[in-house]
């Protein structure tokens, strides 16, 4: 299948700095890392969360370690300013399909509230559920759903076609920046779903004005 290309050997030079640290700890580098390289403030905070849960601090340089969190403010700043960003309640829907996928009750109603905040259609939020059959969405925001429902889903379901229709609409930094996100909420879907989180009042009070008729219930979040 071919999924998200990673940068060439000449392109990921400029991050030897890490890769090293990342060789030192793994033995090799992981062709995930050459791929999110694509957006280095993706691959930076995604190596800073990693290295403090998972590495050998005795494997790591310092000194990497200082050079990554400074280089990480610019990379920030630089993508959060990028001009061709997705549209923030896209990104909220993507969210929103993906921990509907993966069944967390907590995300579903935190990602439909931020989606309606930033913009999202009445029918899109009262529609999100059945999306393919939805006149509210473009084919540009099936394809984006589509493929945060089947990565969402478990076992993941995202397969060529998928990729197919994407790149009739996003570019490979868009794709990428949806994979971040869904893979985002990935960890919050865990974290809440294992927790039990408390669902706050304004995310209860969204969840029931929009997906009440689709059987949305606050379970264990109570």
């Amino acid at each position: 299948m071919q999924g998200l290309k990673p940068l060439t050997k000449s392109e990921l030079k400029k991050y030897n700095f890490l890769f090293n640290t990342i060789k030192s700890n793994m033995g090799f580098v992981p062709e995930s890392m050459k791929a999110m390289a694509r957006i280095p403030a993706v691959m930076a905070n995604f190596s800073m969360l990693s290295g403090i849960l998972i590495a050998d601090s005795k494997k790591t340089n310092p000194l990497s370690a200082f050079i990554l969190s400074v280089k990480n403010m610019f990379w920030s700043l630089s993508f959060l300013n990028k001009k061709d960003r997705l549209p923030m309640y896209l990104r909220n829907l993507v969210a929103h399909v993906s921990s509907n996928a993966s069944g967390c009750r907590y995300c579903q109603a935190h990602t439909i509230g931020e989606a309606a905040h930033n913009g999202a259609s009445k029918a899109q939020l009262e529609s999100i559920w059945d999306f393919e059959n939805s006149n509210a969405f473009d084919e540009a925001e099936k394809a984006a759903l589509r493929f945060g429902f089947a990565a969402g889903s478990v076992p993941n379901t995202v397969d060529e076609s998928h990729f197919i229709e994407l790149r009739k609409y996003y570019t490979e930094d868009q794709i990428l920046e949806l994979g971040a996100i869904i893979s985002l909420f990935g960890f919050l879907n865990r974290w809440n779903d294992t927790f039990a989180t408390t669902l706050e009042q304004t995310p209860l009070d969204n969840a029931e004005k929009y997906l009440k008729k689709s059987g949305w219930s606050i379970g264990k979040h109570q």
